[in-house]
């Protein structure tokens, strides 16, 4: 996975999707390859993003080494929910 920067997302962009979990809001944009994910996180009522890790996202799972698997499990059922509701 190629290294990514915070200065390579457009947090005034629209993200892929957010989603609250336990007070943490996490954020995901595109990646600069087809299949990465950039997770951004923030505590939930703040305005700052900070870049929590670059993911891949196979269409099934979404792995992030930055982040706890509970996590990129939930953050992965969100997103499957997601392309399912938009199918």
């Amino acid at each position: 996975m190629s290294s990514f920067s915070e200065e390579n997302i457009n947090y005034d962009s629209e993200a892929l999707m957010t989603v609250d979990l336990d007070g943490i809001d996490y954020r995901l944009d595109t990646g600069k390859e087809g299949t990465a994910i950039c997770i951004s996180q923030r505590p939930s009522g703040t305005w700052d993003w900070s870049l929590a890790g670059e993911a891949k996202w196979d269409g099934t799972l979404l792995r992030c080494k930055a982040l706890t698997r509970s996590i990129t499990e939930a953050l992965g059922r969100a997103l499957r929910a997601q392309i399912r509701d938009q199918s």
